[in-house]
């Protein structure tokens, strides 16, 4: 570690797009990642984008989590 002494450790978040798809169905939105095979409901656009947000971001805390506990 010769060169890192001083080093800090913090997690960093970073955002990367991702391309979905939404639109109405009965009174409300639906949204799909289908590259990750994600979808989500929402009572309107912002929520359904919303909660595409926060399951994108639940996945990708999943599959990062997973590889550390496999190295």
């Amino acid at each position: 570690m010769r060169g890192r002494s001083n080093a800090v450790k913090l997690p960093v978040t970073a955002s990367a797009p991702v391309e979905c798809e939404f639109w109405t169905e009965g009174d409300g939105w639906k949204g799909i990642c289908a590259q990750l095979s994600l979808t989500v409901l929402g009572n309107n656009f912002e929520e359904a984008k919303k909660h595409m947000e926060a399951t994108l971001q639940t996945y990708i805390e999943s599959v990062l989590r997973k590889k550390k506990l496999a190295a």
